[in-house]
């Protein structure tokens, strides 16, 4: 009897000790939780007198606080700076993130190949479905933004420091329904499910830090895995930089449905190759430029633009008519001239001309001031007065460089020089000014 009282009281005492360590675990979990939520740097060993230092001199120049900061063994000055570089990176590249002081940004080179904000959010609003996967998730930004329209969604890197700022950052931003897996995208599909996207975003640096224009080079190789992620996924989304050719893409790959070429501001970001399973091999080139006041989409078939022919003009007229940058890599000449009814100077010029004024014409509009033959005595009468000018060359002898040096203008101002080749085969140079 004794003895069953002895086992009872120990086992209470076993029973209240568990419980008052639970509670006490339990608590301390949730204060970690806390105290990583609220100080972003904990997670990574930071001490205080680094945290500090990062929030003095968040908006300081860099290069400068490089310098001063060898001075105090106690700040991780590497770590530092990479914070407020990235930091003001991030202010115009992705503003949301910037504006969210718990957020740890990813290393320098990280920060330079990321996608911006802008082009995360138009990717996230072509990829909608049941389930996703990152095959190179990276920095994280195109994550955050396309995961958000699956119900579950994978992040798939095979840097360990890179998962693990993925996983810290993803929770700060109170993301849903996610997995974070640290392999090999080549591992990661051999055991998949299968998914209505996968996306694809491959470095385009060899071993030695150069840029690869060749789609075989890249890492992972798309050529090697591409019936793979076919088999895999419904859709598949591949970005690569501008550089690449069209032409070779579609030469290369298979199941293109669609080819993006996304600017930013008129400035070429990146190209975003659609693939799927099912497809009739007809393509869809779309143009898109992105700015402040919203997007400029253009889309066309490069097929039908083959078989346009150009309505040609003997002499400049009104306006000159410049496509953006997204219109210029895609080829699409043809087809945007046609869809506003432009004429063409030469075949080769690229630039267009009318007497009406289209006001939403995907490009730049310029009032044409005067015509100038490419000869000594036209050019030293017509732009004697001219000191600085935004030149521009198409399908022209010289480089704007040599131009400048010849005509001696400087760079700036608000008159625009186009020199180029009209229908005729004369060189000219078309004075304007820019449409306001």
């Amino acid at each position: 009897m004794q003895n069953a009282q002895n086992l009872n009281a120990l086992a209470l005492i076993s029973f209240l000790f568990l419980l008052f360590f639970g509670i006490n675990m339990y608590l301390y979990s949730i204060f970690k939780l806390f105290d990583l939520t609220n100080n972003n740097y904990k997670i990574f060993n930071i001490n205080e007198q680094t945290q500090k230092f990062i929030r003095q001199h968040i908006d300081d120049d860099s290069h400068l606080l490089a310098l001063a900061a060898k001075q105090n063994p106690e700040i991780n000055i590497s770590f530092a700076l990479n914070q407020i570089a990235a930091h003001q990176q991030a202010k115009q590249k992705i503003p949301s993130w910037y504006l969210n002081d718990k957020l740890v940004f990813p290393p320098k080179i990280s920060m330079e190949q990321c996608s911006s904000e802008a082009t995360a959010r138009y990717k996230a609003n072509l990829c909608k479905g049941e389930n996703f996967a990152d095959l190179t998730g990276g920095s994280g930004i195109d994550f955050s933004f396309m995961s958000q329209n699956f119900k579950r969604s994978f992040y798939v890197e095979k840097d360990e420091y890179l998962s693990k700022l993925a996983k810290y950052n993803f929770d700060v931003l109170a993301l849903k329904n996610i997995e974070i897996i640290n392999c090999s995208s080549n591992i990661f599909l051999e055991d998949s499910v299968n998914f209505d996207w996968i996306y694809i975003d491959p470095s385009r640096r060899n071993v030695n830090n150069k840029k690869e224009i060749l789609i075989e080079n890249c890492s992972p190789d798309i050529l090697k895995i591409k019936n793979i992620i076919l088999k895999k996924s419904k859709n598949t989304l591949i970005k690569l930089s501008p550089v690449f050719d069209l032409v070779e893409l579609q030469r290369k790959l298979s199941n293109i449905t669609q080819i993006h070429v996304v600017a930013v501001k008129n400035e070429c970001k990146e190209l975003l190759v659609k693939m799927e399973q099912n497809c009739d091999n007809n393509i869809e080139i779309v143009c898109v430029n992105i700015n402040d006041s919203g997007k400029q989409i253009f889309s066309f078939n490069p097929a039908n633009e083959k078989k346009i022919e150009y309505d040609f003009v003997q002499n400049v007229q009104k306006y000159l008519y410049e496509p953006n940058v997204a219109i210029q890599k895609s080829g699409g000449f043809k087809s945007i001239a046609q869809r506003f009814g432009l004429k063409a100077i030469n075949a080769n010029s690229k630039i267009y001309t009318s007497d009406t004024y289209i006001t939403d014409f995907y490009g730049r509009i310029f009032i044409v001031e005067d015509v100038v033959s490419f000869n000594k005595t036209e050019l030293k009468t017509n732009l004697k007065n001219i000191k600085k000018a935004n030149i521009t060359v198409r399908n022209f002898p010289l480089s704007v460089a040599d131009l400048r040096k010849k005509l001696n203008i400087d760079e700036g101002g608000d008159i625009y020089l186009f020199a180029t080749t009209i229908f005729n085969g004369g060189k000219v140079i078309i004075k304007c000014r820019k449409d306001i």
